[in-house]
């Protein structure tokens, strides 16, 4: 054979192996030679409602660049652009939605997904414990991570763990309320902030083994979010007591925590006639005028009234006018209206401004309860017949009297 053929022969060789590459890198992706259109994701990840979402579908083989379309209905507040999904949904449920890729040589890939948009779920409370057998003093930690929250109530069961209450260190914005069950070996918290809480130690506390054992607490909480409104409905189960203050008027105190209380409105003036003047008052003719005025009301129920003058005629009503009873013109005809229930004040002391003070009258006449209020209480519409016969939870605050110069918390509103 000639030389010049063999050359020849490798150089054809060399030529084909070349085209083959080229061929091969231009009908391929990243997924290799060969590898078909698809969607590489199988689920979509849960949105919350209110709460930033994202969520992405890429795809791989077939020839780039790639081209994204969307089937079926988002919910309120979601985008689809680019193969990215986003948005703030505003809107609840199940939506079923279709993913529909398309290469550069046309190939098309469809996936559907079944995206659900739910309540945000509540914040993740950790208990930090020994991983092994103690008989030794600890300190146990808890956490919240996930979501931010303003106000919670919690329940501990600490099972053979004395707990140490002068060693509790809470959160710098936590106000609370404690309770501690030794027979029942259980600790009820209830506690707000004075702002949003977004993460991090709540409270650290020092617990004894009462024998050797590996530690365990188990925990019942609800939780509120920024807005107030709670991440579940459900409180923790633990027994009922009485008291006149509970976890709303407790949320109220951390929402004024170390502000001032409004100044007392200044008292409206007297719209009536002016006051009376005495018999032998030296005024002269307008001194007399005052001083009937003033005292017409008594006239009118003690006889026929005296007669208009032409100025108080075109103030009173005609006769024939329909009255509901007879009034003075100076009294509000809605008196017998029932008073809507004043707001709860949290400045216990009065001293103007709420602070630890008001916290402790607080504590001192507290009611944990399964439910607890979520609205201010309505006051007694007997408010006497309340101290003839106080609640259980109110003897406790009998033997525990304020200072002179507080009110007692039986008589804040």
């Amino acid at each position: 054979m000639p030389p010049w053929a063999s050359v020849g022969g490798v150089r054809n060789i060399g030529a084909a192996l070349l085209l083959a590459l080229v061929l091969a890198a231009c009908g391929t992706s990243e997924g290799g030679v060969g590898e078909p259109l698809r969607i590489t994701v199988s689920s979509a990840p849960p949105a919350y409602l209110g709460e930033r979402y994202e969520a992405r579908f890429p795809a791989s083989g077939g020839v780039r660049p790639y081209r994204y379309e969307l089937e079926g209905k988002l919910p309120q507040g979601l985008n689809f652009t680019n193969g990215r999904l986003s948005g703030l949904p505003r809107e609840k449920g199940s939506f079923k939605i279709t993913v529909v890729v398309t290469d550069a040589a046309l190939s098309s890939r469809s996936a559907t997904f079944t995206l659900h948009v739910k309540d945000p779920p509540p914040p993740k409370l950790t208990v930090k414990l020994p991983q092994s057998e103690t008989d030794a003093p600890f300190i146990a930690v808890l956490t919240l991570s996930e979501r931010p929250t303003q106000a919670l109530r919690l329940r501990l069961t600490l099972k053979d763990l004395k707990p140490d209450l002068e060693s509790l260190k809470v959160a710098p914005e936590l106000i609370y309320v404690l309770r501690y069950d030794a027979e029942k070996q259980t600790l009820d918290l209830d506690g707000a902030f004075t702002k949003t809480f977004k993460g991090g130690e709540l409270l650290r506390l020092r617990l004894e083994p009462l024998r050797k054992l590996r530690p365990k607490v188990s925990s019942q909480a609800q939780f509120f979010d920024a807005k107030g409104e709670p991440y579940t409905k459900t409180p923790p189960k633990r027994p009922a007591d009485s008291g006149r203050y509970g976890f709303e008027e407790l949320r109220t105190l951390a929402a004024r925590w170390l502000k001032s209380a409004p100044s007392a409105a200044p008292a409206p003036k007297a719209s009536g006639p002016p006051a009376q003047k005495p018999a032998d008052s030296a005024d002269g003719q307008e001194g007399t005028d005052s001083q009937d005025e003033a005292v017409a009301p008594s006239e009118e129920a003690e006889g026929p009234p005296a007669k208009a003058s032409p100025e108080e005629s075109e103030r009173q009503p005609p006769e024939d006018s329909a009255v509901a009873s007879p009034q003075p013109n100076d009294q509000p005809a809605a008196e017998n209206l029932e008073p809507a229930p004043p707001a709860f004040d949290p400045d216990l002391d009065g001293d103007g401004k709420v602070g630890a003070a008001d916290l402790e009258l607080l504590r001192a006449d507290y009611a944990f309860n399964p439910g607890g209020r979520l609205s201010p209480p309505k006051p007694s519409e007997n408010p006497d017949a309340d101290k003839e016969n106080p609640s259980p939870g109110e003897g406790a605050q009998d033997r525990e009297e304020a200072p002179a110069s507080s009110p007692k918390p039986e008589d804040a509103p």
